[in-house]
């Protein structure tokens, strides 16, 4: 068998562990769950990962950059700022609505964390990571379009995080797609009018 690099096995473990926490949820997810998803040895895992913790906020940037790279990829064309914020948003929500398990496994997560000793730390950086890609969208939109904000970018990135999380859990219990990304909208054009040319 060929040699992996170890990047590349932790990418695969963590791809595993996401496609496991969807079909059992996260607290019945073990280490034995995620190295027989990815057809690995146990000693894999050990390998790649120092503890669960460091496996869980893996997985939470993972799933975070799969909507945050197709947010970032609308922003890149010759649109307009609203345009693009609107796009941005969109990207993301298209992945929610394809994606509803991968979403519900992050707010699975957020209470499992909350609840196991030691493991707070992983709800903490979760929307510690999820402010840092709405900072990043926002940024890259000014920086792109060239506007400026009539607020400070973390206290913006803060109000599009706490929409964007409502939203999608709303989604999730209600089942509304069309409903919630009308919201979606809506806060969109919230956002866009804290813009100005600059």
């Amino acid at each position: 068998m060929a040699r992996v690099a170890a990047d590349v096995r932790r990418e695969r473990l963590v791809e595993a562990a996401i496609r496991v926490m969807v079909r059992d949820g996260v607290a019945k997810t073990t280490t034995r769950s995620i190295v027989a998803e990815a057809d690995m040895p146990l000693g894999a895992f050990h390998y790649c990962f120092r503890s669960k913790q460091e496996l869980l906020e893996n997985v939470i940037e993972a799933i975070t950059g799969h909507t945050l790279n197709l947010a970032l990829v609308e922003m890149r064309g010759e649109e307009s700022f609203e345009e693009k914020l609107q796009a941005a948003l969109r990207a993301y929500w298209q992945h929610v609505v394809a994606n509803p398990d991968e979403h519900q496994v992050t707010y699975e997560l957020t209470q499992y964390a909350l609840r196991q000793p030691g493991l707070a730390t992983v709800a903490r950086r979760q929307y510690e990571t999820y402010l840092e890609a709405n900072t990043q969208v926002l940024t890259v939109l000014a920086e792109s379009t060239g506007v400026t904000w009539d607020q400070p970018i973390p206290m913006l990135a803060r109000y599009l995080t706490a929409n964007i999380d409502g939203l999608t859990l709303l989604f999730l219990n209600e089942g509304d797609a069309e409903a919630a990304g009308a919201a979606l909208d809506f806060a969109a054009a919230h956002v866009a009018s804290m813009a100005r040319s600059a």
